[in-house]
């Protein structure tokens, strides 16, 4: 497209130019005022579900603090941890108990 200022036109083919830039940037408004209302609409729904979320971490924990939430999830990781270690202790006895009864007997046998 020709600059409307330093080369110009006859009026008709001018004011088509002109016409068809305006169209155009129209075209383009509108495309961006609807990404506009798109992502208000997204940031509305995101900062609801960040409420929402925040009030189940408060109901469930105590805080919504991300420090302190993941201060609350190491300790249960090492609480689960050592609960999988005593039960693998635990079931570690069973056999133990249970091949010794079975070596008891087998002598009577």
């Amino acid at each position: 497209m020709p600059n409307l200022k330093s080369d110009p036109l006859p009026g008709p083919k001018r004011d088509a130019l002109v016409q068809q830039k305006l169209e155009a940037l129209k075209k383009e408004y509108a495309g961006l005022h609807t990404k506009k209302i798109t992502t208000e609409a997204n940031i509305k729904n995101l900062e609801d579900n960040l409420a929402k979320l925040r009030a189940a971490a408060e109901k469930d924990y105590g805080t919504s603090d991300i420090e302190q939430l993941k201060e609350i999830l190491e300790t249960r990781r090492q609480e689960n941890e050592a609960r999988v270690t005593a039960y693998e202790q635990h079931i570690r006895e069973l056999k133990e108990n249970l091949t010794a009864i079975e070596a008891d007997h087998a002598e009577e046998a």
